[in-house]
């Protein structure tokens, strides 16, 4: 034959034919090629507790627009997308898409070639057709997905750079990650679901979901919920905890949380880091820039952990604007959230994670000397404006981040915010720091007399005084003895307040310093009169007076007079008492002092009563009233409020009454007082309900 045959194929081909002749047309009819529907969502929780709302939130919106489901690490963002994805697969019969990113965890986060080849395999192109750019991937995945009714899920992301290339041009995608993502909001249009901790309830269904009415038998259920400060992975750890202990009540694994130092420990399933949560909060902070990981870790040297931006300034050792920033960073990482405007704070877990990270820090000991810089020097300032005419100390420290105020209201709001740092402060037991430790308790207390803050001041001042002793500093113990005294004394401990006045005492005699000798002496002529030894209390008043009026001390002799017009009204001697109070006050309203003079109205509408001018008692009140409301005092002001109510009782105003004791009632609670329990019994015994509000907050003391 002289045609020769050859048999090749120069083309891809998916049928071939090999025949010597072929005469006439050939017809090869083969099958189109199959779709893939890829079903790839992971097993969903086996019950969602306490996520209604937000399973709502995506019925109403993940259809039409991509959603990132943000929050911190263990709040269940996967869960939650999950268990939506599982509810509402019908509507997404052309398939299912997930990955895990790997945003943050053990392992290095995937690219998003690395995504795109898989999902092109995923969606059945051949590897060999698999493009190879990123480009031509992302353009072939999202011609596949046209028109599809496909649901893609991407888990655990980093970064915009991470997600954008694997948005397809429609259909339904849910991201979930641990930062907020607002290029995404920006760029692409999506819809950010802010996942936050569950409430105390909402607790207490997840752990009686896993431990049925084991929870309702035992009170320790609920300290539990708390303890793991409603972060769900904690809460799913501690269940499986007590389910693996059947025998042991849930009390005694209360006992181990409360340990603060081995919470995290507790907190384990062993063998399993992505179940445990220490490893699940470092991989947040593991993700972060130097500056903001840095930032985070000094975070752990507050002794609060609620912080504001000059605060963070100082822990940091940057400028107040930069310090802005690094809490924004820290905050769109859910490593901080801002409860209130201009307030960071972290919940319980990652506070404690800080505190972990701020041991092993090597500037720890810096930035918390900074930070009492800060603290100190700022609160001194602000009580220059709310205790005026108070002797005033040298302080240590650096004072070049102090803040400044421009008016008494906004010096006491920032003692309002801060005080509770001031007594963490205080409770340092740092060596290097004592002397700044007795100092701020000093400063601190003008405001805690103000709010009648007793257990800070308490807490404030013992820790104080172990710093003065331990510095030897004799001088500095006989001033924190003395005020230490006045918050024994209010809180109901006279003999442990004598204690302190007479030490207190000693020490300024032997130190030859009359002006605090005199105050010692004036403080325990307030404790005498409260034990009934009047005479005493007169005989020591006057030999503190006699001091004061020799070296002018204004304010210390006011204090003075007012102190010895309480002895004789208590004694009786109502005209010796009203000349006292007469000179007290007009020293006060030259002097501007607003507490002291609350103070002094209440006593002269307590003297005008007790001479039957009730006219004359109400307007003295009144007077209480504007001066506490002016200052703050919150208790003076319930003072004001409950003898008001006393007046207009005995005049036949019930209505009028209740009214005032009601307002007295609520303040009185708000500061924890005594007061309370019988003042309620009288509104209760005229049909009253005390439903006064809780305010934020005198004395002779000096």
């Amino acid at each position: 034959m002289g045609d020769e045959v050859r048999n090749a194929v120069s083309a891809p081909v998916s049928v071939a034919v090999q025949a010597g002749r072929i005469e006439g047309p050939v017809h090869i009819h083969a099958p189109a090629p199959a779709v893939v529907v890829p079903r790839q969502l992971p097993a969903g929780p086996r019950r969602l507790t306490g996520r209604e709302a937000e399973l709502a939130w995506l019925d109403d919106r993940a259809r039409s627009v991509p959603v990132v489901v943000s929050g911190p690490g263990g709040v269940g963002k996967s869960a939650l997308v999950l268990a939506w994805a599982h509810a509402n697969i019908p509507d997404f019969p052309d398939g299912q898409l997930w990955v895990d990113l790997r945003g943050h965890g053990p392992d290095r986060p995937l690219t998003p070639d690395e995504v795109l080849g898989a999902f092109l395999r995923d969606l059945g192109v051949p590897d060999a057709d698999v493009p190879p750019t990123r480009y031509e991937r992302e353009g072939r995945y999202r011609s596949l997905l046209h028109g599809r009714r496909v649901l893609v899920v991407l888990d655990n992301a980093a970064s915009e750079d991470q997600v954008r290339p694997l948005l397809p041009g429609a259909g339904t995608v849910l991201v979930t990650s641990r930062a907020v993502l607002p290029g995404l909001a920006v760029h692409e249009g999506v819809e950010v679901l802010d996942l936050d901790l569950l409430d105390h309830a909402q607790g207490l269904a997840l752990l009686r979901d896993a431990l049925g009415d084991r929870v309702d038998r035992e009170p320790a259920a609920r300290e539990l919920v708390a303890l793991c400060g409603g972060l769900p992975l904690a809460l799913r750890i501690v269940a499986q905890l007590a389910r693996s202990r059947p025998t042991a009540p849930l009390a005694e694994l209360v006992a181990e949380l409360r340990r603060a130092g081995d919470r995290l420990d507790v907190l384990e399933v062993g063998g399993d880091v992505r179940s445990s949560i220490r490893p699940v909060l470092s991989w947040s902070v593991d993700r972060l820039p130097e500056e903001a990981a840095r930032a985070f870790r000094l975070f752990g040297v507050h002794p609060t952990g609620v912080v504001d931006a000059p605060a963070f300034a100082a822990l940091c050792a940057v400028p107040v604007a930069r310090a802005v920033r690094l809490l924004r960073a820290l905050v769109g990482a859910h490593l901080l959230t801002e409860p209130v405007r201009g307030r960071f704070a972290a919940h319980d877990l990652l506070r404690l994670f800080a505190v972990e990270l701020a041991d092993g820090e090597a500037e720890r000991s810096a930035a918390g000397v900074r930070l009492f810089d800060h603290v100190l020097h700022t609160a001194a300032r602000a009580d220059a404006l709310v205790t005026p005419n108070r002797f005033r100390l040298p302080l240590a420290g650096d004072p070049a981040g102090a803040e400044e105020f421009a008016d008494y209201d906004s010096a006491l709001a920032w003692l309002h915010r801060h005080w509770r740092d001031a007594v963490g402060l205080c409770g340092r037991d740092e060596p290097e720091l004592d002397a700044r430790r007795w100092q701020l308790a000093y400063t601190m207390r003008g405001y805690f007399f103000l709010t009648k803050q007793w257990d800070g001041w308490l807490a404030c001042h013992r820790s104080a005084l172990a710093a003065c002793l331990r510095l030897g500093d004799r001088h500095a113990e006989a001033r924190i003895r003395n005020d230490l005294g006045r918050a024994l004394l209010e809180t109901g401990r006279p003999d442990l307040a004598a204690v302190q006045y007479e030490t207190a005492q000693r020490l300024f005699e032997e130190l030859g310093d009359r002006h605090g000798w005199s105050n010692a002496v004036a403080n325990r002529a307030v404790l005498a009169r409260r034990s009934g030894d009047l005479a005493e209390a007169l005989r020591l008043n006057k030999s503190a007076l006699d001091y004061y009026l020799e070296v002018g001390a204004r304010r210390n002799a006011a204090i003075a007079w007012r102190s010895r017009a309480k002895t004789h009204e208590a004694a009786g001697a109502l005209d010796e008492a009203s000349a006292d109070l007469g000179r007290a006050v007009t020293t006060f309203a030259e002097l501007g002092l607003h507490l002291d003079l609350a103070e002094a109205y209440n006593l002269g509408g307590v003297l005008a009563a007790r001479r039957g001018d009730a006219a004359a008692a109400e307007a003295q009140h009144l007077a209480a009233l504007d001066a506490s409301r002016a200052c703050g005092s919150t208790f003076e002001e319930a003072e004001a409020l409950r003898r008001l109510g006393d007046l207009a009782h005995a005049r036949g105003a019930v209505d009028v009454a209740v009214a005032r004791w009601s307002a007295a009632v609520g303040h009185y609670r708000a500061l924890g007082s005594p007061e309370v329990a019988g003042l309620t019994t009288r509104l209760e015994s005229v049909g009253g309900v005390a439903e006064g509000r809780p305010e934020p907050g005198g004395g002779d003391a000096v």
